[in-house]
C-alpha cells in the first residue's frame, strides 16, 4: 500500500499549529497502517508548526472549512475538517483521518497535494479557499 505522494512533484508546505501537530500526531500513530492515517503521518513527520496567524493567509486546520478540487475527477466540494468523531457525510464534515481530509490539512489556498491510494491509483486535491 503505497500513500506517499507523487515523487515527479514537491509536495508542498505543511502548516500546523502546536496543538493540531500533537492532536494529529497522535491520531495517525493511533491509525496506524489505515490510508488516511498513513498519509496523516507522513504529513505531521514533514509538517512545519506556527502560530495560526503566522502565515499572511489561512491555511487547513482542525474546524477549518475548504473548498476544493478532486484533480481525479474535477469535482468541486466544500467541507469542514473534523476529528473523526465528529465526521459526518450528511454535515460535509470530513475527518483528518480520511486520506482526503489528511491530504487537505496545512494547505493554502492554491495548493495542491497528490498521492497514490491503495489499489495503486494517482489521487489529488487542490485547494481553492480556507476559512477558519
Amino acid at each position: 500500500m503505497n500513500t506517499q505522494t507523487q515523487s515527479t512533484q514537491a509536495p508542498p508546505a505543511i502548516y500546523v499549529t502546536e496543538a493540531d501537530f500533537e492532536i494529529l500526531s497522535n491520531l495517525a500513530d493511533a491509525a496506524g497502517r489505515a490510508p488516511g492515517g498513513r498519509v496523516l503521518a507522513e504529513e505531521m513527520a514533514r509538517a512545519m508548526i506556527v502560530e495560526p496567524n503566522e502565515l499572511p493567509r489561512p491555511f487547513v486546520r482542525i474546524g477549518s472549512r475548504v473548498q476544493f478540487q478532486d484533480l481525479s475527477n474535477g469535482q468541486t466540494r466544500a467541507v469542514r475538517i473534523s476529528l473523526p468523531r465528529d465526521a459526518s457525510i450528511d454535515d460535509n464534515r470530513i475527518s483528518v483521518l480520511s486520506p482526503v481530509g489528511a491530504a487537505l490539512i496545512g494547505l493554502t489556498a492554491g495548493e495542491a497535494f497528490h498521492w497514490t491510494d491503495p489499489e495503486g491509483r494517482a489521487r489529488g486535491v487542490r485547494v481553492l479557499a480556507v476559512q477558519d
